[in-house]
């Protein structure tokens, strides 16, 4: 898994070594899981990668869970950082798109033509390394609830803003129900596709989610670009 590492932290002028440190074991840390699984994590592995000794890493991580902690940490700050890259900060995008404009990018993100920064297969399956964890590890459970609560509230906050000329179906049930219905699709299309990259056609599946989604959410695919979608 190749990650770009983030800019060295500085402190009133000088570089935080301690910053420092503790990305280089998150990124060890990463790497392992990407690469052999979350069970061959160990302090001993981010020792060799990272040519640490014990009690360094555990100075600067008190244990691995607070390792698995950060690397989750890490691997959301890198997909708000690759989403405002590509479209510019969230805020912005809410004040200036549709609701259905939002969702429409989103389906485009996922079933669309690969673009240069998108998250790729390994962070979705860092992702379902925690939510096989969630039964163990309630930090773990906590750490994901926010995520999914923090998409959600923002999709349904931006449907009562934006929404116009929604279907009878979609004034029937709260914002809330069709953030997380919108939520559902988007998380099983990805997991689909990281079990089997090739289950899906994926114009015909944007195709049936754009005309599944795009009543409920108050908008219809854009024509030109449909037909661009059709010719890829």
């Amino acid at each position: 898994m190749s990650i770009s590492p983030l800019p060295m932290p500085v402190v009133r002028g000088r570089i935080d070594i301690a910053a420092i440190r503790r990305e280089q074991i998150v990124e060890a840390a990463i790497d392992i899981i990407a690469h052999h699984g979350l069970h061959h994590l160990s302090l001993s592995k981010i020792e060799h990668a990272t040519g640490m000794k014990r009690g360094q890493l555990t100075y600067y991580f008190r244990q691995k869970e607070d390792i698995l902690l950060a690397v989750f940490d890490r691997l959301l700050l890198l997909m708000y950082q690759r989403m405002e890259a590509q479209d510019g900060p969230r805020e912005e995008m809410e004040r200036t798109h549709s609701s259905w404009e939002m969702v429409h990018k989103l389906l485009l993100m996922v079933l669309g033509p690969p673009r240069p920064g998108d998250l790729g297969p390994e962070f979705h399956a860092l992702q379902h390394t925690f939510l096989a964890q969630m039964a163990h590890r309630e930090d773990f459970r906590q750490r994901l609830a926010f995520l999914y609560e923090d998409w959600r509230s923002h999709a349904a906050e931006h449907w009562k803003r934006t929404a116009r000329h929604v279907t009878p179906l979609a004034r029937s049930v709260s914002p809330r129900t069709l953030a997380s219905f919108m939520q559902a699709i988007i998380h099983g299309l990805f997991m689909q596709m990281a079990a089997d990259p090739d289950a899906i056609d994926r114009k015909e599946m944007l195709k049936l989610c754009i005309g599944v989604l795009a009543p409920l959410f108050g908008g219809d695919a854009p024509r030109r670009k449909a037909k661009e979608n059709d010719r890829e």
